[in-house]
């Protein structure tokens, strides 16, 4: 039988995310320099709007820690 992992166990903190945000940004970089500009474009706009979702979470988790005291 399969073992059930909790929610907590799966989460991504968000400094979880931002090494991911930039260690995919050094591939972006290496991709443009190869030559691959429309590989880097993409992955450099995937980016972004990963940059815009991490800020949106911590305004939120910011007014919650707010709200709470």
């Amino acid at each position: 039988m399969p073992k059930k992992h909790t929610a907590a166990s799966t989460q991504a903190t968000a400094a979880d995310i931002e090494r991911s945000i930039l260690t995919l940004n050094k591939m972006a970089e290496r991709l443009w320099g190869e030559g691959r500009e429309a590989e880097a474009k993409a992955l450099l706009d995937a980016l972004d709007a990963l940059n815009r979702a991490l800020d949106r979470i911590r305004i939120g988790e910011s007014r919650r820690i707010g709200t709470l005291h």
